[in-house]
């Protein structure tokens, strides 16, 4: 059986009710990271944080107490040398200080910018 490969067994869990979860895509440590996240309707300034993982899909942050699941953000970070500036997103979970925000619909072009940082980093992982 392999950590996060295909043979990863679930116990309790149903054959239809595992086919029901979405597939959930490798994720990649984001270390030194920082994110502005721009909450217009809580407050008139950003709060800044530590970004923990990313994906296509979404990324793991620390969050502040304001921002509860639910809660819709723009979020502005440099991934190496590409600059992505207020992306929509939605807070998904919240575990005490950290949790996850998926991304809402952005522009390709910002969306590449994502894409090939991932490329390059997963390359890497090997």
């Amino acid at each position: 059986m392999t950590e996060h490969g295909a043979d990863q067994r679930l116990t309790g869990v149903s054959g239809a009710q595992r086919n029901a979860r979405p597939r959930r895509s490798r994720r990649a440590p984001i270390h030194d990271l920082l994110v502005a996240i721009d909450a217009p309707e809580l407050s008139s300034e950003p709060w800044v944080v530590d970004g923990i993982d990313i994906n296509s899909s979404g990324m793991g942050l620390v969050l502040p107490p304001e921002l509860l699941e639910g809660t819709r953000v723009l979020l502005s970070f440099r991934l190496d040398e590409h600059e992505l500036a207020r992306l929509p997103a939605t807070v998904q979970h919240k575990i005490g200080t950290s949790g996850g925000v998926r991304f809402e619909p952005w522009p390709d072009s910002e969306r590449l910018k994502l894409l090939e940082h991932l490329v390059s980093v997963y390359e890497t992982l090997g």
